[in-house]
């Protein structure tokens, strides 16, 4: 099952309307997954193959990290546009030819 941790400062704002949008998407996409959302600095104590954040924090996150760990932040840019957060998504599963993908 595909981990997704949604990142913020506080872990209550911007990261549960980043998880609700998330939520919406995958259901869309009838992709199983499981999502949850928590501060920038719990983020390193949740294992997750994917990490929805804005700029600011996913600069935090990789400050310190491999290329690897580098890999599954994924930057949002509107943290609410569904549009975007499928978009990026589907990329980041087609890339690594992950299950999950939408046909």
């Amino acid at each position: 099952m595909l981990k997704i941790l949604c990142v913020c400062g506080c872990g209550l704002g911007s990261s549960f309307a980043i998880e609700m949008s998330a939520r919406a998407v995958l259901k869309k996409l009838d992709i199983d997954a499981d999502i949850d959302h928590t501060t920038i600095s719990e983020a390193s104590a949740f294992k997750s193959d994917i990490i929805l954040t804005q700029k600011t924090f996913a600069d935090i996150l990789n400050a310190d990290a491999s290329d690897e760990e580098k890999k599954r932040v994924i930057i949002l840019n509107k943290l609410t546009d569904k549009v975007e957060i499928e978009q990026k998504i589907v990329a980041f599963l087609k890339e690594r030819n992950m299950q999950g993908i939408p046909s």
